[in-house]
């Protein structure tokens, strides 16, 4: 929601959306004939591949592409491998795209309830970081950034969204169990759990630390939740903070509670009309298989995008699969689209006023529209961006400043790493 001053002098305020008591049940998705997941390798010789067309997969069974390559999907269907092809992501991100004809039949896979019969980081890293929510271990297992503080975030990351809140909300016991689990397999003792502050009343039944946050955006971001709330704890980086969402703690706690994965992902729909429903869907779900069930229409010239308002991607195909850390899905009527606009900056100074880490946007952006990166970097605090879209919402010449922040961000890891491996 955006909120304006009556005096037209300060910049437009944006706030969370708040999960109502009366928002509607959540509606529950099955896949259509095929899911697709997506394995985050790149795609190479088929005849290495450990995947082949015609293989069977059951249910929870841990896909991995390639003998050297520890990246993987877990299939939440039985079924046989339909196809096996590269996809090019965003910023082209190189992965495996491998898509299954559901079978219909419950067989299912167990190794991770033989492997769950002694709790570890290992087993954890090795069976779970393809859980909705996508919990990420590998920042716990970094033995150069020893992680002393584990902070779960019970807020939601962009606006229009309510899918953390609907955890906390309604499933705080698996919240607390998943909490429970990472503090006995990692033995950190200090688990936060930062929630909106409506909810800090659900949030006490985790009988953990609970910290709140505003309903201005973009203060659940984790690197504001640091500054602002964590303060005597540091910079993550530096003091060793690994983040959580919700979710992902609500999924961790049920597959070792249950000895099984679950692979339904929450989200939040946004229709064209604005309203919003809860949905739950296994991840690799195609977004036709969502709007046929909830009965909405997408024609030529709207946009589906994946993820919120501020940070999320437009998608291109009614074919695209539900992720494990897809949050919204918002159909966006093409009469509604606002266009970027291919023009310079009018230094009106809207995105430095509301910029929540002070970053001189007007200086760079006129670095990175010149394509000169480096400078962008040294003098105009490129790497203090969080990334929050905050610049481009409010820029009055329609200049897509986000995306530009992100393609020089690319940019620039692509030319260190280039200039590593020739050193």
């Amino acid at each position: 929601m955006k909120k304006r001053s009556f005096f037209g002098i300060a910049p437009p305020k944006l706030t969370y959306e708040i999960l109502e008591d009366a928002q509607p049940e959540t509606v529950s998705v099955a896949p259509g004939e095929k899911i697709t997941l997506f394995i985050d390798v790149p795609f190479e010789k088929a005849s290495t591949a450990l995947l082949k067309l015609g293989d069977e997969v059951m249910g929870g069974e841990k896909l991995r592409m390639y003998p050297d390559s520890e990246a993987y999907a877990v299939s939440p269907v039985a079924g046989k491998i339909d196809a096996i092809m590269p996809f090019l992501g965003i910023m082209g991100k190189q992965m495996t795209s491998v898509t299954i004809r559901v079978a219909g039949d419950g067989r299912t896979d167990d190794a991770f309830g033989k492997a769950m019969q002694t709790p570890s980081l290992e087993t954890a890293g090795a069976f779970l970081a393809a859980l909705p929510g996508k919990p990420d271990f590998d920042q716990l297992m970094d033995a150069g950034r020893p992680v002393k503080t584990i902070v779960v975030i019970g807020a939601d990351q962009d606006l229009l969204t309510v899918t953390n809140q609907s955890i906390v909300k309604n499933e705080i016991a698996s919240v607390k169990t998943g909490m429970d689990t990472l503090r006995k397999i990692t033995g950190i003792q200090n688990v936060i759990l930062v929630v909106p502050s409506h909810l800090v009343q659900a949030a006490g039944a985790a009988g953990v630390g609970v910290k709140s946050i505003g309903n201005a955006y973009p203060s659940a971001h984790p690197a504001l939740v640091v500054l602002n709330l964590l303060t005597d704890l540091g910079s993550s980086r530096s003091s060793g903070i690994a983040f959580f969402s919700a979710e992902a703690a609500a999924q961790i706690g049920v597959a070792f509670k249950t000895g099984q994965l679950p692979l339904k992902k929450h989200l939040t729909f946004v229709k064209k009309d604005g309203s919003r429903q809860l949905v739950s869907a296994p991840i690799g779900t195609h977004v036709k298989d969502i709007l046929e069930t909830l009965g909405e229409s997408v024609k030529t010239g709207d946009r589906i995008i994946f993820g919120g308002p501020m940070t999320g991607n437009a998608i291109y195909s009614l074919d695209h699969p539900v992720q494990p850390d897809t949050d919204t899905i918002i159909i966006q009527d093409q009469e509604e689209i606002v266009l970027s606009a291919d023009t310079p900056c009018i230094n009106c100074g809207q995105c430095v006023r509301v910029c929540p880490t002070n970053v001189p946007v007007n200086e760079l952006i006129r670095y990175l529209d010149a394509g000169e990166y480096e400078q962008a970097e040294q003098q105009a605090e490129l790497d203090a961006c969080i990334e929050c879209g905050y610049c481009t919402s409010v820029c009055e010449a329609r200049i897509p400043i986000f995306q530009f922040i992100r393609l020089a961000k690319h940019a620039l890891e692509r030319m260190k790493a280039a200039e590593e491996e020739n050193a």
